[in-house]
């Protein structure tokens, strides 16, 4: 019986080509990108999961409340804080602590190598979290100037010697012995280390004993582990008395964070440089609902197609009934012709996914085919897709058909029925609501994403190159760099400064003149040359810039931001006073607003420090159209100066970009995935408009030898798809205006959404609507009547 159905399902195929191409085509484009989507959105939602505590570890916020603040959410916290809780909540299991170095130069006998992400960190490390490590133990950094190293930096570093035991010097500093060799960590960690460096002080280093015990300062990244992750919020509770008890000012708050959360829910989080390529949870909802109207519209091309073709088989059911074909064999048989398209569909959806896979550039590693093709959940998933599909397409022909009376369809009083046009209409609607809202909405997207791009950031980021002057002896070999450098005639600036905008900034408490004895003030603050502001292109909108000719600009002036000083209300800044540090500052100069963080933020006030000489970065403005020869004449400087430190330099504009690239990853994505839904509708309403004028050719016919012009008969047969489309563009408009306002409230500077969007999106489906069902139309139009009434 099986194998009949199945012959007779496979007769039926290839009878009907081209209407089964498109339902198969349309329903595997349908899968493929929600299994795209599937696979992305399993990626992000992955990250530290594979962690055997990860429900139970949390990482610890600081919320700043103080004024000049307008990021509160930072990634940071007091370092006190981690012991203390360890000690006193008896929820704490484990606890750990670390800070970042960034990028660190190794010397190894003659050898300088560059670690990209340097951390150092407590021994509890490697108790708490499951990073592996292939020699060594979980408390291999319990003693000062130790280190462990990624197997990848030990080679690089120590080439085929067991580095084991093996010491290196870090920044032309100190002497670290090598006590451990860990796996990379995965590339679903927001941790992204290659050296983990002991934190734990000598008896005679007071001053980091102090700082690792301060309650009075930001400074430090804490994990804690708890017995319970149901212990959560009363464990909040606690550390809200416990930094009131060790006296922490009353703008500061804690709180935590679990951190399976850390890499999709920080997007909104400061100083949290620690937490490598931070997603977004609004970006993996937003295709999650993508790939839900996707699969939905390729569902309802799946059952209108499904449904209008098998109107044409009434006469088959009727002789099969006659000949004793029972009701539940004829719905078993459309089921199961319905569920081996859907299985069809299903194979094409993977090797579709296996060729969109690398031109999409998604995140994830492999070809995402395979991925699905070696994992048993996976396919068993999709099989039961397949007969989910063919059961929800198959059912309302299987059950409608199967219920006439084989004499009324025998005598052809069977019409299909008025109940089938109404679901197609409802279908076709709802298909074409989905896909204007999707374009309405990845429309808003790309403005967005550009929006934030053209915006001004207050500075030019173009032929900027920087190089870190990291530890001693590059600062103090900077004059003659710096003198090298600019004997070279592309050079056109030259700046130091303690870091570049996108990097982040530190914090600092301020007193400004005229605040209330009570108010508790933190801004942003940077270091920076006499040369800076005219090397970044900034501009200057009162007072005057640093120089060496005013011998106390170092210890008595400051420059603030167009920001700082609104937010105090000071319409003449200048000669105002800053308390700061222990010294009063006079402010000297106000710079216009610049974008220093992500450009997802607003602007926060800020203060700039005056700091001639050598800072943490050196910042060249070049003026070349030959850019890699000016870059060789660079890199011959610095060997010339600094001959034991590799020549590393960065393009200001390029690493300034990185913060959009999740944003353009997320971009491309939601386009690609909306163009696929607006394809498979269309495809859906080719098949259907092909359906139709097949179905009303005689009536055609008739009208034409009554005088029906091409236009007229045309109109005609487009009339109803394009009211169709247009009842979906009413009910999309609203849908997706409140649905991409809700969106844009996550920037700090959101597009406008304009009518237009709105307008031309409806507008724009229904012109491929109409470009869709033209084609049949007007083949009809012109066909020959006598073709079509020959036997009537």
């Amino acid at each position: 019986m099986l194998k009949n159905y199945f012959n007779i399902a496979l007769r039926n195929l290839l009878k009907n080509r081209v209407l089964s191409f498109i339902n198969i085509l349309g329903l595997a484009f349908g899968i493929s990108c929600c299994l795209l989507i599937f696979l992305y959105v399993q990626y992000e939602t992955s990250f530290d999961r594979f962690h055997s505590k990860s429900d139970r570890i949390y990482r610890v916020l600081t919320i700043d409340e103080a004024l000049g603040v307008t990021s509160n959410l930072v990634g940071i916290t007091l370092p006190a804080i981690g012991p203390a809780m360890q000690e006193n909540f008896p929820e704490v299991e484990d606890m750990a602590r670390m800070f970042g170095g960034g990028r660190s130069l190794l010397t190894y006998e003659d050898k300088n190598i560059y670690s990209e992400n340097l951390f150092y960190g407590t021994k509890n490390f490697f108790t708490l979290f499951d990073f592996k490590l292939e020699e060594g133990d979980a408390q291999t950094l319990e003693r000062p100037f130790t280190a462990v190293l990624t197997k990848e930096l030990a080679e690089k570093t120590f080439g085929s010697e067991n580095p084991i035991g093996k010491s290196f010097t870090l920044n032309n500093n100190q002497d670290y012995e090598v006590v451990g060799i860990m796996e990379k960590p995965p590339k679903t960690s927001h941790l992204d280390l290659d050296i983990l460096v002991s934190v734990v002080p000598t008896e005679q280093d007071t001053n980091n004993a102090q700082v690792l015990s301060s309650w009075g300062m930001i400074a430090m990244i804490t994990y804690v582990q708890l017995a319970d992750a149901s212990q959560e919020e009363e464990v909040e509770m606690k550390m809200e008395q416990l930094i009131r008890d060790n006296g922490v000012g009353d703008n500061f708050k804690v709180t935590l964070q679990p951190l399976h959360e850390a890499h999709l829910g920080s997007s909104d989080i400061l100083f949290d440089g620690h937490n490598q390529n931070k997603g977004d949870k609004t970006y993996v909802s937003t295709l999650s609902i993508i790939a839900l109207f996707v699969i939905l519209i390729a569902a309802f091309n799946f059952m209108n197609l499904s449904t209008a073709r098998s109107t044409q088989r009434a006469g088959e059911v009727g002789i099969r009934k006659v000949l004793g074909a029972v009701r539940p064999q004829l719905i078993g048989q459309f089921l199961i012709e319905a569920s081996v398209m859907a299985l069809i569909a299903m194979i094409l959806a993977v090797v579709f996914v296996g060729m969109a896979g690398e031109w999409l550039s998604l995140p994830f590693e492999g070809n995402p085919a395979f991925t699905i093709i070696t994992s048993p959940q996976m396919i068993g998933g999709l099989v039961g897709l397949s007969i989910l599909l063919g059961v929800f397409a198959g059912s309302y022909p299987a059950f409608l058909l199967s219920s006439f009376l084989p004499v009324m369809v025998l005598k052809g009083k069977f019409t299909g029925g008025g109940k089938g046009v109404w679901l197609r209409r409802m279908l076709v609607i709802t298909q074409f609501a989905a896909s204007i809202a999707m374009i309405i909405g990845t429309t808003i997207i790309y403005q967005q994403i550009n929006h934030l791009k053209n915006l001004d950031k207050g500075f030019d980021a173009e032929q900027i190159v920087t190089f870190s002057l990291g530890d001693q002896q590059l600062q103090e070999r900077y004059d003659a760099l710096v003198d090298e450098m600019e004997k070279i005639p592309e050079v056109l600036k030259t700046a130091t400064t303690s870091s570049m905008p996108g990097r982040g900034f530190g914090r600092n408490s301020i007193r400004p003149e005229g605040a209330a004895e009570d108010d508790v003030w933190i801004v942003s603050v940077m270091f920076m040359d006499e040369h800076y502001l005219d090397l970044m292109d900034m501009e200057l909108v009162a007072g005057r810039n640093y120089s060496e000719e005013y011998s106390t600009d170092g210890t008595e002036a400051i420059m603030i931001n167009q920001a700082l000083a609104d937010k105090l209300g000071w319409d003449d800044p200048i000669g105002k006073t800053i308390s700061t540090g222990g010294a009063d500052r006079q402010v000297i100069g106000v710079v216009k607003n610049f974008h220093f963080a992500s450009m997802r933020h607003e602007i926060e006030p800020m203060m700039m420090r005056f700091n001639p000489g050598a800072g943490g970065t050196l910042a060249l403005r070049l003026n070349t159209k030959d850019l890699s020869h000016t870059i060789d004449q660079l890199g011959a400087a610095w060997a010339k100066i600094n001959p034991s430190h590799p020549f590393e330099y960065q393009f200001f504009d390029e690493e300034f970009g990185q913060q959009y690239e999740s944003d353009e990853r997320f971009g491309t994505l939601a386009m690609a995935f909306t163009w696929f839904a607006v394809i498979i509708a269309c495809m859906g309403l080719f098949g259907l408009s092909a359906f139709t004028a097949e179905l009303r050719t005689k009536e055609i016919s008739m009208r034409k030898i009554l005088g029906a012009s091409v236009p007229q008969i045309v109109l005609l047969l487009s009339r109803e798809f394009a009211l169709l489309v247009l009842i979906a563009a009413v009910l999309a408009i609203p849908i997706a205006y409140f649905g991409m306002a809700d969106w844009l409230e996550g920037f700090a500077y959101g597009v406008p959404m304009h009518w237009a969007v709105f307008a031309g999106s409806g507008l724009l489906a229904l012109l491929i609507a109409l470009l869709t069902t033209s084609y049949h139309a007007i083949r009809t139009a012109h066909a020959n009547p006598i073709e079509a009434l020959r036997y009537e």
